[in-house]
């Protein structure tokens, strides 16, 4: 069950971290509305409203770049999760393709409920990515350098940037308090390598 888990959320923050893009042929005008008519040709077109979310294309993400990924010890991952958990422990997922990465998962008995997954961002910077993220996503203000948390199948998902690295924290079957964010949240910061 817990490979089935993992390589499920992999796939998951796998999709979430890539992002769509489409391209579609047109203008970048919108059309008027039914009834009216177009502008005349030349005319500046009528004022857009300023996006209320960033919509510039996410970084790529490299896995692994720390070997040992629990950032949270067992009371903290337990104080998110809501139960009690075994002492986490950095495991491997290996995916269909034969690709392997690692995270670190807590666990209560065999059954994984949280995770933890460190990232480096190919451009820009870990706080560029958390506030490029997807629509829908609940900014966490107050800590590191940015700070979200987004709702993907397997569970809400903290996306937390420091100077140098993308931390994401995935919690399985429980909806944590924004104050259990920001306090695993700053356990997490303070065990990153500078």
């Amino acid at each position: 069950m817990r490979r089935a888990w993992l390589g499920a959320v992999a796939v998951v923050l796998a999709v979430t971290a890539a992002g769509c893009t489409t391209v579609v042929p047109g203008n970048g005008v919108a059309a008027p509305p039914a009834g009216e008519a177009a502008p005349p040709p030349g005319a500046a077109p009528p004022p857009q409203p300023v996006p209320t979310t960033p919509t510039g294309p996410r970084s790529g993400l490299d896995v692994d770049v720390l070997d040992d990924e629990c950032l949270l010890n067992a009371a903290e991952f337990g104080d998110l999760a809501g139960t009690a958990v075994r002492p986490p422990a950095q495991g491997s997922v290996e995916r269909g393709d034969g690709s392997r990465s690692s995270s670190c998962v807590a666990t209560t008995g065999t059954e994984p409920v949280a995770m933890i997954n460190v990232y480096a961002v190919r451009s820009g910077t870990p706080a560029d990515y958390v506030r490029a993220g997807p629509a829908g996503r609940r900014d966490l203000p107050g800590v590191g350098e940015a700070a979200a948390v987004i709702d993907t199948a397997t569970g809400p998902t903290l996306q937390l940037a420091s100077p140098r690295y993308l931390v994401t924290i995935l919690v399985d079957g429980r909806v944590p308090s924004d104050d259990a964010w920001r306090a695993a949240a700053s356990a997490a910061l303070s065990r990153l390598p500078s």
